[in-house]
């Protein structure tokens, strides 16, 4: 069944100096752990934390904006509908440019790991 997502209130994970984390959807809102969505916004010139995931795959999608993935110490171009795929256990950190950057996070949860991959 679809289900359209009204966010009327901004929910932030996180809101550091020129980072912000909302939370755009999550098993509670979906009424199943499929799915966490997140809006990452980084304001002009962050440099955003170091961070590994050891449990999730993730899919990122550039909104707007523009900044530098650095991958496994790798540096990746990121521009406005840049596409990202980050496997678990990859160290990754973003820096954004002049204009900001925002990202657009999907992951499945870690409990639903197995159920995902037996589909």
């Amino acid at each position: 069944m679809p289900i359209i997502i009204k966010n009327e209130e901004k929910n932030y994970l996180q809101e550091t100096t020129g980072l912000k984390i909302e939370s755009l959807t999550d098993s509670q809102k979906l009424e199943s752990p499929v799915m966490v969505v997140n809006r990452l916004i980084f304001d002009s010139n962050i440099i955003g934390p170091e961070l590994t995931h050891t449990d999730i795959d993730q899919l990122l999608y550039v909104i707007k904006g523009n900044g530098i993935a650095k991958v496994n110490n790798e540096e990746l171009s990121l521009n406005k509908e840049s596409i990202l795929w980050l496997e678990n256990g990859e160290k990754y950190q973003f820096i954004s440019g002049s204009n900001g950057l925002e990202i657009l996070q999907g992951y499945a949860p870690d409990s639903m790991q197995e159920d995902v991959q037996t589909i």
